[in-house]
């Protein structure tokens, strides 16, 4: 909060009662914050103290909180509000905050004991108390919160207009579709066909086919994916034959139709029909998070579609897990409950329109791709290992959809360099290189600062900020020639910290870096750092090391031990919710056939994994299987398109990976049998 300059500052508590007690009048909390207008009536004690500049603290009666604070941007004016008058102060830079402070937490150690009065004089020490307790009681500090907020702001700025147009159009279409559902769930006419079925069958008439298609796929572009883990967590399913079902909890892998009935009325029907009719939020979380239902990630899509504006549509175990600990940090509570509160921190800190459903969409957006931008390098590992197969994003998820993100589109706060065999210490750290021809014609020599220093420089700099330096295939150098004796310092407690000036080091070339300052202070930019008058070098705090590489690189070996500990390794494979979720006819509409295909790219990598026994680094990315969008010219992927892509992308790949292992003789053999393993799970 800005200071005044004034040396008398004032502090004041003022209260009120909390948002809806006084029917949205200008006694109101919302009220307040909207017009920056504090009134009190003219028999309230103490209006009289407060004066321009002071700064107040606010407390709800009630609620038992203080919720915020602002500075008084005038004394006290007399006016006319219909046939009353009353005392008006005029509020600014007003900060409702995040997490507010119960008042019983501080109230034995206030010098003013007065908890009933609207105006209460505290000291500035009162202040400072009430203050501490706030941030205490923070999880975000009030540093963390701006940031986000400003990643907000930019994320919002990033969304294309017809992307909204399409996410409007989407969310109306899916709550339409979803009233008949409901309808059909509290009326109790919602049939077994219409829970389970598959797509394509003539009963399947439903929006989505049915019930559990629709909250598991047709609902996800924007309400987002929820998995049941398998389709038998639905708890009952129709088989593939169309005529016998799956009972989950009965163990009946071929039950009739009536036994099927029979446990859907029993065991489904009402716990569907109990989370719709629930009209408390509190009920409802109860319900879901009781159950015995398997899919539990499925009946919380439920909930949201019913409570659009009191979820986040984030259905992920882990995502879930992170943002609660980060935003809330409570009690261990059931997962729904979670997603319920973090939902409501992250809507008041966002400032987010609760009426705005495009907003609501792009908020769930946002925090899912900041903590999986988080997930990348955070401050307990600042150097990180991204491997796997050859198009499974490493690259992609790394420098697109994390790096961009968390340095909300500066592009000087990261740098991405690729290693190759000939890279050396001299291009990394610093070196003697060739600079231009002199005057005589003879090739003129200097030392220059290499890549990952000068980051170091720039990032040491700017210390309040985070950098992110990327190497993609990083194991194609000769690592330790690389690195140097710079090694060391990438490991955490290495990292050099600027206000003690600890864990530096001397390089190969800081005498003569010494001796060409001393000549020129030109030269001072090729020190990282004087220390007592020595030139030193240091990795600074701020800076995160991403590497990548594709572990089918011989290469890899490249890394010793001592290489190996000092990175949190994460392992890209391919990702079939991936294939399933983007790979679109003409890059627009779903695949009626889906399914299939994600059951036949699976069929391809286990193929290859463990028939031929190449492992898991040798088989194909999702990247690869995406490429059918541009194939297939109808809206059903086909074995003739299954043919193209493998021809066009698959098996001169394929073929070089074999050639390592088997007989030349052999070759067309094994390709044309992972073509036919390809093609036969279509079906």
């Amino acid at each position: 909060m800005e200071k005044q300059s004034n040396n008398e500052i004032s502090y004041f508590i003022f209260g009120n009662k909390p948002t809806g007690e006084y029917e949205d009048s200008f006694w109101d909390t919302s009220t307040i914050l909207e017009t920056k207008e504090y009134y009190f009536k003219p028999n309230v004690k103490l209006t009289d103290k407060p004066r321009k500049g002071d700064i107040v603290i606010f407390k709800e009666f009630d609620s038992k909180v203080y919720w915020g604070q602002a500075i008084l941007d005038s004394g006290k004016e007399e006016v006319r509000t219909g046939n009353e008058t009353v005392i008006k102060f005029l509020l600014k830079d007003v900060n409702k905050w995040l997490y507010q402070v119960n008042t019983d937490f501080v109230y034995n150690e206030l010098s003013n004991g007065d908890t009933r009065a609207r105006i209460v004089s505290i000291t500035q020490k009162d202040y400072n108390l009430i203050i501490a307790a706030m941030e205490n009681n923070s999880p975000l500090s009030e540093g963390r919160q701006k940031q986000i907020k400003a990643l907000w702001d930019k994320f919002k700025f990033s969304i294309k207009d017809e992307n909204k147009i399409y996410y409007k159009n989407e969310i109306e279409k899916i709550i339409n579709e979803w009233e008949q559902y409901k309808g059909k769930i509290l009326n109790d006419t919602l049939t077994l066909d219409e829970y389970t079925n598959t797509l394509g069958g003539p009963t399947a008439t439903m929006p989505g086919g049915y019930l559990c298609n629709f909250l598991e796929r047709e609902t996800r572009r924007v309400l987002g994916s929820s998995k049941p883990g398998s389709a038998l967590n639905f708890e009952v399913k129709l088989n593939d034959d169309r005529s016998t079902y799956h009972i989950k909890s009965q163990k009946k892998f071929v039950a009739t139709r009536q036994e099927a009935q029979a446990f859907f009325d029993d065991k489904v029907k009402g716990l569907l029909k109990s989370i719709v009719s629930a009209t408390d939020l509190q009920e409802k979380i109860r319900i879901v998070q009781d159950s015995e239902y398997s899919a539990k990630q499925v009946l919380m899509k439920l909930a949201v579609l019913d409570n659009l504006t009191d979820f986040l549509y984030i259905y992920s175990t882990m995502w879930l897990e992170e943002l609660y600990n980060e935003f809330v940090a409570g009690p261990e509570e059931g997962l729904l409950s979670k997603n319920h509160q973090v939902c409501s921190i992250a809507k008041h800190l966002l400032g987010v329109d609760e009426t705005d459903k495009i907003e609501l969409i792009l908020m769930s957006r946002f925090l899912w791709e900041y903590e999986n931008a988080k997930a990348i390098a955070d401050e307990d590992n600042p150097n990180v290992i991204m491997y796997g197969p050859p198009g499974t994003g490493k690259t992609f998820s790394v420098v697109n959809n994390s790096l961009d993100f968390v340095c909300q589109g500066d592009r000087s706060r990261y740098e991405i360099v690729q290693f190759h065999p000939s890279f050396t210490y001299e291009d990394f750290i610093e070196g003697i290189k060739p600079k231009g021809v002199s005057k005589d014609g003879n090739i003129r020599f200097e030392l220059v600062n290499g890549v990952f220093k000068n980051f170091c420089i720039k990032a040491k700099n700017n210390p309040d900020k985070s950098y992110y330096f990327v190497v993609d295939e990083i194991n194609r150098a000769n690592l330790s020639t690389v690195f140097g004796e710079s090694l060391s310092l990438l490991e955490k407690q290495y990292r050099h910290d600027s206000k003690t000036n600890k864990v530096l080091i001397r390089t190969q070339y800081s005498t003569l870096i010494e001796d060409l300052i001393k000549e020129d202070d030109k030269y001072m930019n090729l020190a990282y750092t004087i220390d007592n008058g020595e030139v030193k070098f240091g990795v600074p705090g701020n800076v995160f090391f991403i590497g990548m590489m594709n572990d089918v690189d011989k290469s890899i070996d490249a890394f010793d031990l001592a290489l190996r500990r000092r990175f949190k390794w994460i392992r890209k494979d391919c990702d079939y919710d991936v294939i399933e979720e983007e790979t679109r006819y003409r890059y627009k509409e779903d695949f009626t056939n889906i399914d299939n295909y994600v059951k036949a790219c699976q069929s391809l990598n286990n193929y290859i994994s463990n028939d031929l026994g190449l492992g898991k680094s040798y088989e194909f990315g999702h990247s690869f299987f995406m490429k059918m969008g541009g194939i297939a010219k109808r809206k059903e992927v086909t074995s003739n398109n299954i043919e193209t892509l493998f021809d066009l992308y698959l098996r001169p790949t394929l073929k070089e990976y074999l050639r390592a292992v088997f007989a030349e003789s052999e070759l067309d053999g094994k390709l044309n049998e992972a073509l036919k393993r390809f093609k036969e799970a279509l079906k």
